[in-house]
């Protein structure tokens, strides 16, 4: 054996031959002509020997099938591959059938069980009411747009329904006519009434300056006469312009420009050169601006002025912790701190109500949290951790649900594994609320813990409304109403945990109207009450829905139609919007046929089913928190499913995901 041993090693070793004499490797087999003469083959394709005899288009090999040992997890690996990518490549085929026709529909017999693995086409939407100027894109995340898509769903895909413009904010020729208005710094009195004002009404989630600080500044700046620094003058314009919009009395109408705009035109001219060393009382102006956009319903302005903030701080490190070194006061540390994560909270925040992706990841930041030692120590410079703290965590979920649901990314995960990851970030974020912002039903809660639960509330709307719109799809195609038999019992409960979450938050909004507690100006409200009025209007179709919540819709319609009348910019946009949702609804029902033969209208069928005198909201109904919609059975079951075995609980019809991806696309919707 070692004898053999070394005689093979020795035939193997390579020959170290010149490069002129090069050899071609030879194969184990000769070519047939070689091999019936029984001569030398050069292996070679044609081989030498027939091209010298002029034989080179015969020559030929004959085709040898080894038998050889493997093992059987191989073998069947290689089967379990196989299969995926001809799974793979039938999807892809599927994905691209739908994306060419435009015209293909489901089969009325179909239930109503399929489902789609992006809630975006590959296409981006982009709409132009003018050729003269730039098309802007329209991101499927924002609530207008799927007010749009509503509106198109329920008047057929026939229907040319473009999204309504956005044109109802302070121009910018009017922020120009309005710097040559002559602003002077108001009497010191007046000037810390509205200071103070701003500081109140400003949410603690958003920390945008040192409260006792701001205030003995202030006392500065008019005991040295100092009304020419232009940073100081663009940090206090800007809180005026706050203060005053929130001391406007209520149902101030005809005026010619939002209350406060004089101030924040003046506090914008102010600020237009960056600065190579930036402050953070830079970046603090930067956001008070950005804040006060809301009011304007300018909110590409408030998402530059973000973004600039955002690479402002970027610039001076607020996403790292300073060295213990460095010896850096406690209050300018954690203002630091805070300053950087109100820049986070508002890119999250107002991103997602407006689609536009975040500006910086999670993995680039690496600074702690606020600190609720100092929020007790320095009470007068901070207020508490915990609402930022809170707001963080929800803002980290937000912009993972734009990512997750509403991107253009390929995903290596399917879509319900996608929603049970979010579900189970929110359900983790409602547990591990301290006690001092939870929501108590036997007593009022504050204004900033309301807005904390409503955006908690949006979160889950944003997450599950595509599910929704899917099945609102196949029921309008299918010319029947369907019963909750023909949907999967894991969407019905996602659909029935986003009509609570729609409900409750409805609820919330309608406490702190008839309250008095909602501001005239502004964003948050109005966004909420038109966010969940649009999951109402497709509950009042659906099976596992009501038409009890007609109502509902009625009411927020009329609060926004209140708030519009007070000059509220954003409401007005958004009550036009829920009007339109409205009247296709009353198209959609005038279309179907009552029992009796004739066409119930949407006011005949709100009479006849919702209860007598409840032309608001039922509030017994819409006592089922969002919190408690989680934890149904159902739901329990889903988020504590494995991620690998999701798809077990689904039906096989679920496994062609792309079925209703031309939902999303612009052109197949979007016809002149």
């Amino acid at each position: 054996m070692r004898a053999g041993g070394q005689r093979l090693a020795t035939r193997s070793e390579p020959r170290h031959l010149g490069p002129s004499a090069v050899r071609p490797q030879k194969k184990s087999i000769a070519c047939y002509r070689c091999h019936s003469q029984k001569i030398k083959c050069s292996g070679e394709k044609p081989c030498l020997r027939c091209r010298r005899a002029g034989y080179a288009a015969q020559c030929g090999y004959a085709n040898r099938d080894r038998k050889i040992r493997v093992d059987e997890s191989y073998l069947e690996q290689l089967i379990q591959d196989s299969q995926e990518l001809r799974e793979q490549r039938a999807r892809e085929n599927e994905r691209a059938h739908h994306t060419t026709d435009d015209t293909t529909t489901q089969p009325a017999e179909t239930p109503v069980t399929n489902f789609y693995d992006h809630a975006v086409s590959e296409t981006p939407w982009f709409q132009s009411q003018d050729t003269s100027v730039l098309p802007i894109y329209i991101n499927e995340a924002a609530c207008t747009t799927f007010a749009t898509r509503l509106c198109q769903c329920l008047r057929g895909t026939d229907a040319s329904i473009l999204r309504i413009p956005q044109y109802r904010y302070t121009s910018e020729s009017t922020l120009t006519s309005l710097l040559q208005v002559d602003v002077q710094w108001p009497s010191l009195v007046h000037a810390t009434l509205l200071v103070k004002t701003a500081l109140c009404h400003i949410n603690p989630s958003f920390h945008l300056a040192l409260k006792g600080e701001t205030m003995s500044s202030l006392q500065d700046v008019y005991r040295t006469a100092d009304f020419n620094n232009p940073t100081l003058q663009c940090k206090y314009f800007a809180l005026f312009a706050i203060g005053q919009v929130y001391s406007t009395p209520y149902n101030s109408i005809n005026a010619s420009a939002v209350s406060g705009s004089t101030y924040f035109a003046h506090a914008m001219s102010v600020i237009r050169f960056v600065p190579e060393r930036p402050s953070l009382i830079h970046i603090e102006c930067l956001l008070l601006l950005a804040y006060f956009c809301q009011f304007l319903n300018r909110f590409h302005s408030a998402y530059l002025l973000v973004g600039n903030a955002l690479r402002l701080g970027l610039s001076l490190g607020l996403n790292y912790n300073v060295p213990k070194s460095q010896r850096l006061p406690t209050v300018e540390r954690e203002h630091r701190v805070r300053i950087w994560w109100s820049i986070y909270v508002l890119d999250r925040f107002w991103g997602s109500k407006s689609g536009f992706p975040v500006q910086i990841h999670d993995d680039d930041i690496h600074v702690d949290l606020p600190s609720s030692l100092v929020s007790e120590t320095c009470g007068e410079q901070f207020a508490a951790s915990s609402y930022q703290v809170a707001a963080i965590a929800l803002a980290k979920i937000t912009g993972n649900t734009t990512r997750e649901i509403y991107s253009r990314r390929k995903y290596t995960e399917s879509f319900l594994q996608r929603e049970q990851k979010l579900l189970i970030q929110l359900k983790r974020w409602v547990q591990s609320l301290p006690e001092d912002i939870r929501l108590h039903a036997d007593k009022v809660n504050a204004k900033d813990t309301l807005l904390l639960h409503l955006q908690f509330n949006y979160c889950v709307i944003l997450a599950i409304r595509p599910v929704l719109l899917n099945l609102l799809i196949g029921h309008t195609k299918s010319h029947r109403i369907y019963s909750t038999g023909d949907v999967t019992p894991i969407l019905a409960a996602l659909c029935e945990a986003c009509i609570h979450a729609a409900r409750y938050s409805l609820k919330l909004c309608v406490d702190e109207f008839t309250n008095g507690s909602i501001a005239s100006f502004g964003y948050a409200f109005p966004a909420f009450i038109f966010s969940s009025a649009l999951v109402l209007v497709v509950s009042s179709i659906l099976p596992f829905g009501s038409v009890d919540d007609l109502p509902s819709v009625d009411t927020a319609i009329e609060m926004l139609n209140i708030l519009s009348a007070s000059d509220n910019l954003p409401a007005k946009d958004l009550h036009e919007h829920l009007q339109r949702v409205r009247q296709c609804l009353q198209h959609h029902q005038s279309n179907l046929t009552s029992p009796s033969g004739t066409c119930p209208s949407l006011d005949q069928l709100s009479l006849n089913h919702a209860a007598p005198g409840s032309s608001v909201i039922d509030f017994a109904r819409s006592s089922l928190t969002t919190e408690m919609a989680l934890q149904n059975p159902l739901m329990q079951e889903f988020m504590e499913q494995s991620s690998m075995d999701i798809g077990l609980i689904n039906p096989p019809e679920i496994q062609n995901d792309s079925d209703f991806a031309f939902l999303w696309c612009a052109d197949a919707l979007d016809t002149e």
